[in-house]
């Protein structure tokens, strides 16, 4: 089963590799190169385990501080491969032109997202979400029990400030509930509006999400939802 986090500078990594392939296949005329980041991609996204990008990133990769959700980064993994079929699809055919101008789109978007982190999948997939308010009553699929409203703390394993966020907080709301969700247990968490692990969320008596924290959480943040409440 696919892990529901993944380390922050995994996705980075997977887009440098991936905007340098592209780029020297647009440099040499190559559409074998744009096959083979075409590869790569798709391994990531539905091999992990067979990935060489993943290998290589499992043996430098220090623990993460926060992970994140990795949905977003499948759909933007998705699109990529999509673009690159295109692109093989169109060189294939003759019209090379055209071919490379996606490759070319396809290289710039990955190098965006490597050296400055903007994901503009991601960005696509957390706005088609927001829109379309498929998120709604979270209750069951959190497993929220009584009558909220409800305080929550998201975790997820391989996260080192997952746990002392979730204690600071427990300690700031007693004796009111802090409810812990583990993000790779909690299939239905990784569709809420967060950019990463640990994070804070509220949840109104009806289900709805009210407010979405991450990043730095720290004593003032963490008061601050406490006492909305």
């Amino acid at each position: 089963m696919a892990s529901n986090t993944i380390h922050p500078h995994l996705p980075r990594l997977a887009q440098a590799v991936t905007g340098v392939l592209c780029l020297e296949g647009i440099t040499f005329q190559d559409p074998w190169v744009v096959v083979a980041a075409l590869v790569l991609v798709v391994t990531g996204r539905f091999a992990p385990r067979w990935s060489p990008v993943h290998w290589f990133f499992r043996r430098i990769a220090r623990p993460a501080d926060e992970v994140e959700p990795a949905a977003p980064v499948r759909f933007s993994q998705t699109i990529a491969i999509g673009a690159l079929v295109l692109a093989v699809i169109l060189l294939a055919a003759g019209a090379q032109r055209v071919g490379w101008v996606v490759v070319g789109l396809v290289a710039a978007l990955a190098l965006l997202s490597a050296i400055t982190g903007i994901c503009v999948g991601c960005e696509i997939y957390r706005l088609a979400l927001a829109r379309s308010g498929s998120v709604g009553d979270v209750r069951e699929g959190l497993g929220l029990q009584g009558t909220g409203p409800w305080l929550v703390v998201l975790t997820a394993p391989g996260c080192a400030r997952c746990e002392p966020v979730a204690r600071q907080l427990e300690a700031i709301a007693r004796p009111q509930p802090v409810i812990r969700i583990d993000l790779s247990s909690t299939p239905e968490a990784a569709r809420l509006p967060v950019r990463s692990v640990p994070a804070v969320i509220t949840v109104d008596c009806d289900g709805l999400v009210r407010t979405t924290r991450a990043g730095r959480l720290d004593r003032g943040v963490l008061d601050e939802l406490v006492a909305g409440m």
